[in-house]
């Protein structure tokens, strides 16, 4: 096994060559499911919170996608932690099922933090998000607004064109937003009114009048 780690974006990966590569459509099957239900019950032993656990394909190479999170934020002394338990018990415990090279990527959600389940949202209630859905909904396939309401079938977003329901079945992905670094547009200086000029006048009346 060739290990390859190195940084990138905040992100710890493992280059493991084997055999031929499985398709990624596999993954449907039970002891897949499995795997990476095992794999969020390691995160959490750790003390962390797993966010998604998933094989993708990325750039022609399937990748296995671990995101952690906690309280205190995430750092890359994280990522190698937990990158090292679940290399361990890929080797010894499911050694095959996830073919034979794959890359494995242990990173943090980020301030835009995906969603991707109906508790997520239920979660993140009144926080604004972006969604991107297969087809479009409502004349739009981009959505952006507050989470006002969700269900296990679908959410509800406040947006600037008003609310719209939108089904998880038509959702390919969505995140938070983050706007803490937007700068807030200067206040435009306003002159004297008139009240102003009023009293300034009184004021230079009263001040002549004593001496």
């Amino acid at each position: 096994m060739v290990k390859d780690v190195r940084r990138r974006t905040g992100r710890y990966e493992e280059d493991r060559r084997g055999s031929r590569l499985a398709e990624v459509e596999a993954l449907a099957s039970p002891r897949r499911a499995e795997t990476s239900l095992a794999i969020a019950g390691i995160v959490t032993g750790l003390g962390y919170e797993c966010v998604n656990a998933a094989l993708v394909t990325e750039d022609g190479r399937t990748v296995l996608r671990v995101m952690i999170d906690s309280l205190g934020g995430i750092d890359l002394g994280d990522c190698e932690k937990v990158s090292r338990v679940v290399e361990r018990f890929l080797d010894n415990d499911a050694a095959g099922e996830l073919g034979g090279r794959y890359y494995l990527e242990v990173s943090s959600p980020g301030v835009e933090r995906p969603l991707f389940t109906p508790a997520d949202y239920e979660r993140f209630r009144g926080r604004e998000a972006r969604l991107r859905t297969h087809e479009p909904v409502e004349g739009r396939k981009t959505h952006v607004g507050f989470i006002r309401a969700s269900d296990s079938t679908s959410v509800t977003l406040e947006t600037e064109r008003g609310t719209a329901t939108i089904a998880f079945e038509t959702v390919a992905r969505a995140s938070l937003v983050f706007r803490g670094l937007e700068s807030r547009r200067p206040e435009k200086k306003r002159g004297p009114t008139k009240q102003d000029v009023k009293q300034e006048n009184k004021a230079n009346k009263e001040h002549e009048e004593e001496h």
